[in-house]
């Protein structure tokens, strides 16, 4: 059974009562309408704000994508120079690495060409390179060593008239050997060492005359004879064109001259076959 209810509006002047009636189906259906159309509001301003806030996140992750994608591009870059620099300094360690006489294996930094971007960021390589360069310059200088402590050069400027080997004694005119090469040039020419090494003798010694004698790191001897003025003492290091000594012709000896020795594990070789500016 549908009820009715009056609804009565009474002014505050003398202005007529109003009244309405109202069945009590109609206030449930009104009653049942506002709150739909408040959920409905509600539900709106709901799915409003939260699109906008998911837009704003949308946005932010844009950005952020737009940021990595710059800063994977400029790491992409810095990984490329960086490994044409390995790969530069590994062409140059490689070539050093052959000069300085390594061997061939040990002449590259190894592994596969394209490394990852993480081990060249993380220096990686660059250990490899210092490694390289460390056994390449512990090589260069042990072969600069060598190099320095050879004798190469000629000891003093003039004319090779008697050379090593099987020759006539110049004052009996018997067979002898000569154990060295015989420079024949002008009085007190400046006589150099031809490598770097300690003067083990400096003074007379027989036929020899005045003679200064050096040991060198390589393993050489080298014995200068017939001097007339000794400048290196015994004891002293000299380098490769040190002046030594004065061309002189003390000892057993026909004139000026400089009688030159190279000597290798105590024998006697042929000057000639090391003196490269004498060929």
């Amino acid at each position: 059974m549908n009820r009715y209810h009056t609804i009565l509006f009474v002014p505050h002047a003398r202005a007529p009562f109003r009244k309405f009636t109202v069945s009590t189906r109609a206030l449930v259906f009104s009653g049942a309408a506002a709150a739909v159309l408040l959920a409905s509001a509600v539900g709106f301003g709901w799915a409003f704000l939260s699109t906008a806030r998911q837009d704003r996140d949308y946005r932010r992750t844009l950005a952020e994508n737009a940021n990595l994608k710059s800063s994977a591009d400029r790491l992409r870059a810095k990984v490329k120079t960086l490994s044409r620099e390995v790969e530069q300094f590994e062409s140059r360690t490689r070539r050093l690495a052959i000069v300085a006489g390594l061997p061939r294996e040990t002449a590259s930094l190894g592994g596969p060409r394209e490394a990852p971007a993480a081990e060249a960021v993380s220096g990686g390589p660059e250990r490899a390179i210092a490694a390289r360069l460390d056994a390449v310059e512990s090589q260069l200088a042990r072969r600069e060593e060598v190099a320095s402590s050879t004798p190469t050069v000629a000891p003093v400027r003039g004319l090779f008239n008697s050379g090593f080997g099987s020759r006539s004694d110049p004052f009996t005119g018997s067979p002898s050997f000569h154990t060295g090469v015989d420079i024949s040039t002008r009085w007190r020419e400046p006589v150099l060492a031809t490598a770097a090494g300690t003067v083990v003798r400096s003074g007379w010694s027989g036929d020899y005359g005045n003679v200064v004698e050096i040991d060198h790191p390589a393993g050489y001897r080298t014995v200068y004879g017939h001097l007339d003025v000794l400048l290196a003492r015994q004891g002293q290091t000299v380098s490769r064109g040190d002046r030594i000594g004065l061309v002189g012709s003390t000892g057993r000896s026909t004139g000026p001259h400089l009688h030159y020795e190279i000597r290798l594990a105590n024998r006697a070789v042929n000057p000639l076959e090391y003196i490269l500016d004498a060929r």
